[in-house]
């Protein structure tokens, strides 16, 4: 998918922060040459990883490492939860 679905596909995302995003390697598009031109080919996965990370960032505010940073350990573990409205509970 290129990059104008993605921004298609996540609200309030703009182009900038897309490239940026790519740039700073917290997204690895995979690279397509057309002609001479070289697009980035984002999968389905990396969306979601956009919209999670930019849903923190926008809403959160969040700095941008890392709301990539939850977004990738909550994919690893499930059982994690980016609910940020309530505090933990402490058993102290």
């Amino acid at each position: 998918m290129y990059a104008g679905e993605v921004l298609k596909r996540v609200h309030g995302l703009t182009n900038d922060k897309l490239t940026y995003f790519v740039r700073a390697g917290y997204v690895r598009a995979r690279r397509i040459k057309r002609k001479s031109l070289y697009f980035n080919d984002f999968s389905e996965k990396d969306v979601e990883v956009i919209r999670r990370a930019w849903e923190l960032i926008s809403k959160h505010d969040v700095r941008t490492r890392a709301a990539f940073e939850r977004v990738r350990k909550e994919a690893e573990d499930p059982q994690l939860t980016l609910n940020l409205r309530t505090p933990p509970n402490s058993s102290d």
